[in-house]
């Protein structure tokens, strides 16, 4: 922009003296011998300015010049800072993949010893329950291996059937789903165990 303003400012000054010397040349051949002392003075006059106008116009564009340079050097500078920023942007999103893969490592990681500790655990219920040894069975010690009286037989079987005695004299009784009991006496279901069935 300064550029072209300079160059219609130079056209211009070039087009107003050319203006004037031909306007002093037409002055001189009409008016003779006098005219040309008279027009050799404006003419030294018009040199002055021309020179004065160059000089103006070689400061003008020094000043565009320099004006230039620091537009140009602030342009490297605004560029520098954008490189720089762009850089700076391309570390934090590389460091922001690291973290998110860093993450899903540990993720990895914690599932893989999550599923380790679910088989640990089934092999040691499975160990567990291979190898448990089961109390032996404790005697009642409420029952003191005497039956109830008639009565309270009937109360507690219901319609379950009698179906013998075993070897103490106590009268087995079959509940509705094949288990085998007599009534001791507390009044109470005493279940035999499958070795003991009639």
């Amino acid at each position: 922009m300064k550029n072209l303003f300079s160059l219609l400012f130079m056209c211009f000054l070039s087009l107003a003296v050319l203006t004037t010397t031909a306007q002093d040349d037409k002055k001189t051949t009409k008016s003779g011998s006098k005219g040309k002392a008279k027009t050799e003075k404006p003419s030294d006059k018009a040199d002055k300015k021309e020179k004065t106008a160059d000089k103006k116009e070689k400061a003008a564009d020094k000043k565009e010049k320099a004006a230039d340079k620091k537009e140009k050097t602030t342009d490297k500078k605004g560029k520098s800072d954008d490189a720089k920023e762009k850089a700076a942007d391309k570390k934090e999103k590389a460091a922001d993949k690291k973290e998110k893969a860093a993450d899903k490592k540990e993720k990895a990681a914690d599932k893989k010893e999550k599923a380790t500790e679910k088989v640990d655990k089934k092999e040691k219920k499975a160990a567990d329950k291979d190898n448990t040894i089961k109390p032996a069975p404790k005697p009642n010690t409420k029952d003191d291996g005497k039956e109830a009286d008639a009565s309270t037989k009937k109360k507690v079987a219901g319609p379950d059937k009698q179906i013998g005695k075993d070897e103490k004299g106590r009268s087995i009784f079959q509940g509705p789903r094949g288990g085998q009991y007599y009534i001791n006496s507390n009044g109470n279901k005493t279940y035999l165990k499958a070795d003991n069935k009639l």
